[in-house]
């Protein structure tokens, strides 16, 4: 059996199955959508169709407020897990907020900050730099802890300036934790701006999933989950999977010069 086929067939399955359970046993598509009804509004969407706007006007907006709080949360969780890796008074005074930050629900940080600022775009991207913080934190200090206090030494008796010290040092050992955690981060980042959105914003993915759970109608809500779990594959795959062989090739030849 070719390679390529091994995952095509139970996905085949599944949807064979999912065809049979909605479009057979149940048969309430608005509901219990069959694939086939899915598989209209997913092209519906591709299309731009949207009940309220275009469909990539949405999802602009939803990835715009993503991507603002990805970039701020990874400089900000970078800085401070470098920082507190090193110094380990402040690393234990931080383990205790770290772990609050992560049991918290997201939904609760939403809520919190839909009181204090109202309805507004700042609300998903401080409840996302909030919440995806704290991942690239533990990565970027548990990086920074497993770095040899003789090689820091050593770069600053060579007076290496401040970017090479993190380029050619920190940066090596804290990538791998990096880009673990912000798989996970990039993943949960999806969830809690969707939750903002639906909770309450003028646009956004989460406002058009919203409106049509309103109506009952769940094809385009399974739709949009599909094209999400979609996109995020894709990042997982492409994005991040393409750093982290790049991250790799340059520690083989890191360790094979040294």
């Amino acid at each position: 059996m070719p390679r390529w086929l091994r995952p095509v067939i139970p996905l085949a399955a599944l949807v064979v199955l999912w065809w049979f359970v909605t479009d057979v046993v149940l048969h309430n598509p608005r509901v219990y959508p069959p694939p086939q009804l899915v598989a209209s509004e997913m092209w519906k969407i591709i299309l731009g169709e949207s009940p309220m706007g275009s469909s990539y006007f949405h999802a602009g907006a939803t990835f715009g407020r993503l991507l603002v709080a990805f970039v701020a949360a990874f400089v900000i969780g970078t800085v401070l897990g470098i920082v507190a890796g090193r110094i380990r008074s402040l690393y234990d005074f931080t383990n205790s907020f770290v772990w609050i930050g992560l049991a918290v629900p997201s939904v609760v940080w939403v809520f919190v900050f839909l009181v204090v600022f109202g309805i507004s775009d700042v609300v998903p991207v401080v409840a996302l730099v909030v919440l995806l913080t704290t991942p690239v934190f533990i990565g970027s200090a548990e990086g920074a802890r497993a770095i040899d206090a003789e090689l820091i030494q050593m770069a600053a008796s060579y007076r290496a300036g401040p970017w090479s010290t993190f380029k050619d040092l920190y940066l090596p050992a804290i990538l791998p934790f990096m880009l673990a955690n912000g798989r996970v981060a990039f993943a949960l980042g999806i969830k809690v701006v969707i939750i903002a959105e639906v909770v309450g914003l003028p646009s956004g993915i989460g406002l058009v999933v919203k409106y049509w759970n309103d109506q009952l109608f769940l094809a385009p809500v399974v739709a949009w989950g599909l094209i999400l779990a979609a996109l995020g594959f894709a990042a997982d795959r492409w994005l991040f999977g393409t750093f982290e062989r790049r991250a790799r090739r340059h520690s083989g030849t890191t360790r094979h010069h040294d």
